[in-house]
């Protein structure tokens, strides 16, 4: 199982409480009172906060907002985080920030805001240019994504197609050295992020197709995921649990593609293992019990229907949610991996085989045991660029190479 790192920037939020204790402290040393005072704005204080990031500012005036810094600090910092951790669009943003306040009241006047080294000149200034051909290259991404959303698909068949997606092609990544991760720029540009990225980039892409989308984090378990709206309902996605590594050597699994956490009520993913999260919102067990909870291969849409594979076949679907469904080829395999629009990968009987839509058949094209010693076993596969990535695991440990493949799927 996987070990879900801090993904909700924990490295900057430490840096924003250690702030705040250090002030506090120097207030109550200094001798400064605290009126208490009516709640502040912080709904408008955040939309004048995000506007001024997306305008690229050093800082914003929310003195219109009766913001008091001793009454209301949680407040700001929770505020803070929401606008960088959960805010589409900034992935170049900080948590580092500075506050300018009213010695007499308190009341905070104005805030500074922090830039990402990457994206900040060593004069402290924002560099914008890099900042917007950034988000040029995002939204190319973004809108090579949507290409696999066609127009007959139902907001639940929009949901799934853009969540495998992501599943498909992003590495969970949990290093430091890595600051994208944290980001939909890690999602779309690196193909690497930790929870908070893949749910970034998902949120991004739900907005996208007219679905409502949130975003919860959860402390406890220093996760992040999100909750949309179907049909007046809310229901979780982790995206990041549903893209699995493997147990050994914490290594992404290629094609593998789980659902365990697509459309859940909160009662499910309690039994998942979320915890310290608002379980008020998502009521609904409608999808709890779908077969899709146990299908490890993406699922892909071709004319009208959709392709998917279980432990014993591989099999087709009118509709992702009671459609009628056909069996249309009996095979102990898994991973099904798309090739081209008729072509498909998939592993069986400790080979690769390539499944023709067309014709409805599967030609074995290379096995295992041409190459490795008995007792290794073909365990993933992905497609990319004219060739076939595998693992090979070997007891405990895996072996990845790559086969050239030709124009129609075969070997090269």
């Amino acid at each position: 199982m996987r070990e879900h790192e801090t993904c909700t920037k924990s490295d900057k939020l430490a840096a924003i409480r250690l702030a705040g204790v250090v002030i506090l402290a120097f207030l109550a040393a200094m001798g400064v009172s605290h009126q208490a005072q009516a709640a502040g704005n912080w709904e408008g204080a955040k939309k004048a906060i995000v506007a001024a990031y997306k305008a690229y500012e050093l800082e914003v005036d929310v003195s219109a907002y009766n913001l008091n810094y001793a009454t209301e600090y949680d407040k700001l910092k929770s505020t803070m985080s929401e606008v960088v951790n959960a805010t589409p669009g900034l992935f170049y943003t900080a948590t580092s920030y500075t506050v300018s306040r009213s010695r007499t009241t308190d009341q905070i006047v104005k805030i500074g805001l922090g830039y990402t080294d990457a994206y900040k000149k060593a004069n402290g200034q924002v560099r914008i240019k890099k900042i917007k051909n950034t988000q040029s290259k995002i939204d190319a991404a973004v809108a090579d994504a949507l290409t696999y959303v066609d127009d007959r698909m139902n907001k639940l068949e929009k949901a799934m197609v853009l969540h495998d997606y992501i599943v498909r092609n992003t590495v969970y990544a949990e290093k430091i050295s890595q600051p994208y991760r944290l980001t939909e720029e890690g999602v779309f540009l690196k193909h690497k992020a930790n929870c908070q990225g893949y749910s970034l980039a998902y949120g991004i892409l739900m907005e996208k197709v007219g679905i409502k989308v949130q975003y919860v984090s959860s402390e406890k378990m220093s996760h992040m995921w999100n909750l949309i709206k179907l049909n007046g309902q809310w229901y979780h996605v982790d995206v990041t649990w549903d893209d699995p590594v493997d147990s050994n050597q914490s290594l992404d699994q290629y094609g593998l593609v789980k659902h365990n956490n697509f459309l859940c009520s909160s009662a499910k993913f309690t039994k998942n293992g979320h915890k310290g999260f608002d379980n008020t919102l998502a009521v609904s067990s409608k999808y709890d019990s779908k077969y899709w909870k146990n299908i490890n291969s993406s699922f892909y849409y071709r004319d009208g229907k959709w392709l998917y594979m279980n432990n014993s076949s591989l099999l087709e679907r009118t509709k992702l949610n009671g459609g009628s469904k056909t069996v249309l080829y009996n095979v102990t395999g898994k991973t099904l991996v798309q090739f081209s629009g008729d072509k498909y990968y998939f592993i069986a009987y400790n080979s690769l085989y390539l499944y023709d839509y067309r014709e409805n058949s599967a030609t074995q094209i290379w096995k295992v045991s041409s190459k490795y010693p008995e007792g290794c076993y073909l365990t993933q596969i992905k497609y990319k660029d004219n060739y076939v990535y595998y693992r090979i695991l070997n007891g405990n440990s895996y072996k990845s190479s790559k086969l050239k493949v030709k124009e129609d799927g075969t070997l090269a």
